[in-house]
């Protein structure tokens, strides 16, 4: 088995309807030397009986700890990764079978960028579920397309020398905080594929709860 060049990491809370397809996207991915780290954040559905299933996988890492939120799960799969080059897949998304091929390309032609976010295909059932509560204005609704998106992050390990997600619980939007803290210290670019399938109609998410608290106070 080849040593791991990237290192995937997946936070998972109850997230036994989708956690096997996400795990398939990374199985079928052309680029072969990965490694997927699997952080369960307390689950309390089915998903540690798949984790231990998933663990026949040599190259598949689990972890499980009391449920302690989205960040402090990123940064515990950050300090198992072996990998050259770290990056992230929700629990209910999938990557295209070319995401990590695709990346590791753009990071060896283009050494002076330390970061890749971008590149999302969005599944959702409705077209405002593409609109998402604008964290930088505060106020109104903006595209999904125009986001950082978690799963699209791509780094060097450099970045996540330094760096780490919030673990303020409050910030629901810490993927776009990480990256805003990254460009102040190293090069972030968007990548111009689309190589990440981002679900927006699997359940209840961070997301939808912002969106509903930002109606009720345009309502108030």
């Amino acid at each position: 088995m080849p040593e791991p060049l990237v290192s995937i990491i997946t936070p998972v809370y109850n997230a036994a309807a989708t956690l096997l397809r996400a795990c398939e996207s990374v199985r079928a991915q052309s680029y072969a030397a990965w490694e997927h780290i699997l952080v369960d954040d307390g689950s309390t559905d089915a998903t540690p009986q798949i984790l231990r299933e998933l663990a026949s996988d040599a190259r598949v890492k689990t972890m499980r700890f009391a449920n302690s939120g989205p960040g402090p799960a990123l940064n515990h799969g950050i300090e198992m990764a072996a990998g050259e080059f770290i990056a992230f897949l929700d629990a209910d998304d999938e990557y295209l079978p070319e995401h990590v091929a695709a990346h590791v390309r753009a990071m060896q032609e283009h050494p002076e960028t330390d970061l890749f976010w971008g590149g999302v295909d969005v599944i959702a059932d409705r077209a405002e579920d593409v609109m998402v509560p604008d964290i930088e204005t505060g106020a109104g609704l903006i595209s999904v397309y125009d986001c950082v998106v978690q799963g699209t992050i791509f780094a060097r390990r450099e970045v996540f020398r330094e760096l780490r997600f919030t673990e303020d619980r409050a910030i629901w939007w810490h993927d776009s905080e990480l990256v805003g803290r990254v460009r102040q210290h190293f090069r972030v670019e968007r990548f111009s594929g689309t190589t990440y399938r981002y679900y927006r109609n699997s359940g209840t998410s961070m997301v939808d709860r912002a969106k509903a608290e930002l109606g009720k106070a345009a309502w108030a």
